[in-house]
């Protein structure tokens, strides 16, 4: 097997003793504690793979992050991380590391290895930095990484197991009111998250007015691709299977060849109509709406470009029953599960504690509300 067939296989055994394990033997406690507790995301990473990769191949070199390092002992750090790693994270840790797609992606990790020259942002950053070019060093062998690795995973399963316990909530029912939801949902959207905050807050929308067995409001991941054989827009509804509506929705400047994109791909899947819902953050770049909406009722296909707030308000107002609990449980759930980013979700969970009293019952006592 290969390096990669081999990080997995350790990675799994590691899990599972991970699971079990109440006192930890690593030496290197502090220094990992310092970097996954701290904010730096990518460096959570780099951390992972060096010590994961370690404790597979000791002749690996901790501090390289290209193959084309000219230190010895350079591999390939990225194929480590973003497919052994990520999927990982994403399938069993449910993100408890928070949840990139690819995080050597980023500048951070695209030197061919660590050093305290490398271009970062001052302060907090070069701090951790230096913190790894420090400590990575100091884990000279396999098994001196295989405990890092247990330890570090036994951290990740407390985030998880926390994680969990805060999506575990309730909404007492004189939030249930359509003022209050609309209330929130505007507050929500003073952030945009590259728009998965009115992706999610729409979806609820719809998950309230197709409330029912035989109805899905299926979300695709903002700004990815392939997410869904059926895909056909940002935000389907569909009952009984068949295809009822599509949304495309934008929280950013537009040009009229997004609306034709997004119309004609609803069109090819033999689609009627579309929402093209416009964010807080959104204008088109011209004065095309009006035509082009004309354009597509020609076709027999009926194109409307709605702001967010008509859009929200009109269905919210429309909802004969409002249930705040089962709207947040539905975009919680749909963030996790459409893997949306962590801190847009930890964003939506504070709002509605603020907003609809949200609270966790195992942690605050329901008669201090």
């Amino acid at each position: 097997m290969g390096l990669k067939e081999d990080a997995a296989a350790k990675l799994n055994a590691a899990y599972d003793e991970a699971q079990k394990v109440i006192t930890s033997t690593c030496k290197h406690k502090d220094f990992i504690d310092f970097v996954i507790d701290n904010t730096h995301l990518t460096y959570k990473y780099v951390l992972f793979t060096a010590i994961l990769s370690k404790a597979t191949d000791e002749s690996i070199n901790a501090l390289c992050l290209q193959k084309k390092s000219e230190l010895p002992g350079a591999y390939d750090a990225r194929t480590i991380c973003h497919k052994v790693i990520v999927p990982f994270e994403m399938e069993v840790l449910d993100k408890a590391l928070g949840g990139s797609n690819e995080p050597f992606l980023n500048k951070p990790a695209r030197f061919p290895e660590l050093s305290k020259t490398n271009a970062v942002r001052r302060g907090n950053d070069q701090i951790i930095l230096n913190s790894l070019c420090d400590n990575l060093p100091l884990i000279t062998t396999s098994t001196d990484a295989y405990e890092c690795l247990v330890y570090l995973l036994s951290k990740l399963i407390s985030i998880k197991n926390t994680k969990a316990k805060m999506t575990t909530f309730t909404i007492e029912k004189t939030a249930n009111l359509p003022a209050r939801l609309v209330a929130y949902m505007e507050k929500a959207l003073e952030h945009s998250y590259e728009g998965e905050v009115l992706t999610l807050l729409v979806a609820g929308a719809y998950h309230l007015m197709y409330n029912e067995p035989n109805a899905t409001v299926e979300v695709h991941p903002v700004n990815q691709s392939g997410a869904s054989s059926r895909e056909v827009s940002d935000l389907d509804i569909y009952v009984d299977g068949s295809l009822v509506a599509s949304n495309e929705l934008k929280d950013k400047d537009y040009v009229e060849t997004d609306v034709r994109h997004a119309a004609d791909k609803v069109l090819a899947a033999g689609g009627t109509k579309m929402l093209f819902v416009e964010g807080p953050r959104a204008n088109a770049q011209g004065n095309f709406t009006s035509d082009i909406e004309n354009e597509y009722l020609d076709k027999n296909f009926l194109l409307r470009v709605i702001s967010y707030r008509n859009l929200l308000s009109t269905m919210v107002g429309s909802i004969d029953k409002i249930d705040t609990e089962e709207f947040m449980h539905f975009i919680i759930e749909t963030a996790r599960n459409t893997k949306f980013k962590e801190e847009a979700i930890d964003y939506l969970m504070k709002l509605a504690e603020d907003f609809l009293g949200l609270y966790h019952p195992e942690s605050e006592d329901k008669s201090t509300k």
